[in-house]
């Protein structure tokens, strides 16, 4: 099968108003709202206050009326259902409703689900390590390797950031699509713990971030530096395939996993608190951890599936009392149609097609450039 054609990406797009520091000019929200027929976000057309508005319109002060803080929401579905396109549509609401700071989640070798938004995509490295593409076709044969790109003639901009203290506070932007890139030396995370007064409940074990552990722990680090440290900003973090992440039946193994993942769960309640939404998604939500889920009361349920029911109790979400569903809504739904629900509340949602600009995929790889990476000593980058 042909590798895809590197020039057949469109040009990173650097005439916004956030890139240029210019008010005069269009957001990367509009631009993205323009490229893709994104309609404006309209808070007045949803049939329920308590669901779109309350999600997405964040203030800090919510009353009686409104969730005060970033909420987030758990979306659940099946693999090819849409969620990650429908991912990518909250990323572009919460920039253009809230000038939010949108934090995706990337995963070297993996797929790039985020490639639609490249133009304006600032991608997070960690220091010390260069990053490496490829285009690789969506039909592989034996042998094929694709073609290896410049990054940096794909995206906005490669910017590297030093630890965790080092990305919160100087390298993410507001209003920005920023996809960050796990530090597999976790320079910083242990030095926040060891700062922080929160301990994990009925543990005597001590929570540890080397090397040594596998890299996606960093984002346990990287939560509780948000949490602890700041900035207390809209920032929208976006964890696709969360089950990975925080699986309910974690092992407590030599990483202490699942003593990581009760030590972030036990802080979701700050996280929206101080403003940081989470998005996350997965095929089920049994899959989650429950100090992960259980603090998320918005749900998405996406196309494809029966949608869970009053009247089907075992249907209903754990975590969850009851649902306000009681007919079938989903089953029958084709991409692009999903179900935003509360306990008390649903409606149907829906979003165009956000297509990636090739057939295929993009691969990134993080490889050591031979120096040696920025330590962190008392929370001081060097």
């Amino acid at each position: 099968m042909t590798a895809p054609n590197p020039d057949n990406l469109p040009d990173p797009h650097t005439q916004t108003r956030e890139y240029r520091d210019d008010d005069r000019l269009h957001s990367d929200a509009d631009y993205l709202r323009r490229r893709f027929g994104m309609r404006k976000f309209d808070l007045d057309a949803w049939d329920y206050d308590d669901l779109g508005p309350a999600l997405f319109d964040h203030t800090w002060d919510g009353g009686t009326a409104r969730v005060s803080g970033g909420p987030g929401c758990f979306t659940v579905g099946k693999e090819g259902s849409g969620k990650s396109t429908l991912l990518l549509r909250i990323a572009s609401v919460e920039m253009a409703l809230n000038e939010a700071r949108v934090v995706w989640s990337a995963v070297t070798g993996s797929r790039s689900e985020w490639l639609p938004f490249a133009p304006v995509a600032r991608v997070c490295v960690p220091k010390g390590y260069e990053p490496t593409a490829r285009l690789v076709p969506k039909q592989r044969s034996r042998g094929s390797r694709g073609v290896e790109v410049d990054l940096e003639d794909i995206v906005r901009e490669v910017v590297y950031y030093k630890d965790v203290m080092d990305l919160n506070l100087r390298v993410l932007r507001d209003g920005q699509f920023n996809v960050v890139y796990p530090d597999p030396k976790m320079r910083g995370c242990q030095w926040v713990y060891e700062e922080s007064d929160r301990v994990v409940a009925d543990s005597s074990d001590e929570v540890e971030f080397t090397a040594e552990d596998p890299v996606n722990h960093w984002w346990f680090g990287w939560g509780l530096s948000l949490v602890e440290r700041g900035p207390w900003a809209w920032t929208s973090w976006i964890q696709d395939e969360v089950q990975s992440l925080a699986p309910e039946g974690a092992a407590n193994d030599k990483y202490l996993t699942r003593l990581k993942i009760k030590m972030l769960g036990e802080s979701m309640e700050d996280f929206r608190k101080n403003g940081i939404a989470r998005y996350f998604a997965g095929h089920k939500d049994k899959h989650l951890h429950s100090l992960w889920r259980d603090r998320i009361s918005f749900r998405i349920h996406m196309n494809g599936t029966a949608n869970p029911r009053q009247s089907r109790s075992s249907s209903i979400p754990v975590g969850m009392e009851s649902v306000p569903m009681e007919e079938d809504l989903m089953s029958d739904e084709d991409i692009g149609t999903a179900l935003l629900y509360t306990e008390s509340s649903f409606e149907k949602v829906g979003w165009p097609n956000i297509p990636k600009p090739i057939k295929g995929d993009l691969k990134v790889y993080l490889d050591p450039d031979g120096r040696e990476g920025a330590t962190s000593t008392g929370g001081v980058t060097a």
